[in-house]
C-alpha cells in the first residue's frame, strides 16, 4: 500500500492506494493518523478511491483510528469507497459505524457543518 497525506487547513486527508494488508501497512497508517493527532488535526478523511483490497488488519486499524480520533473529540470519515473494498465495508456493516461519503469533497464539507453546530 502507498499512502499520501494532505492537509487542507484543519482537515487531514489520507489517500490509500493498493492493498491495505498486514502489520507493515498498519504501521504506516498508524503513523499518519498519530502524526495528524500530534498536530491537533482531528478532522480526518480517508480517501479510499484507489484502495483495491483491505484485510482484517486494515479494517481493525481503521476502527482503532476512528476510536483514537473520537477520543480527541474529532471524527474520521471514509470517502470514495470502490469495488471490493466497498463490498467488504458493507458486508461488515462498517458503513453503519463510519460516516461514509461519495467524494472527498463531500466528506470535507461535512466538517464545516459540524463546526457550525
Amino acid at each position: 500500500m502507498t499512502l499520501k497525506e494532505q492537509r487542507r487547513g484543519t482537515i487531514g486527508i489520507i489517500n490509500l492506494n493498493g492493498s491495505f494488508v498486514g502489520r507493515a501497512d498498519v504501521s504506516v497508517f498508524e503513523q499518519a493518523i498519530f502524526g495528524f493527532l500530534k498536530d491537533e488535526i482531528t478532522c480526518i478523511v480517508l480517501d479510499l478511491s484507489a484502495l483495491k483490497f483491505i484485510d482484517s488488519a486494515g479494517l481493525g486499524a481503521m476502527i482503532s483510528a476512528m476510536v483514537s480520533v473520537g477520543r480527541r473529540e474529532g471524527a474520521l470519515k471514509l470517502a470514495a469507497i470502490q469495488g471490493d473494498v466497498q463490498r467488504t465495508v458493507k458486508s461488515m456493516h462498517l458503513d453503519q459505524v463510519f460516516e461514509v461519503y461519495d467524494t472527498v469533497d463531500r466528506a470535507e464539507a461535512s466538517y464545516g457543518k459540524r463546526k457550525q453546530l
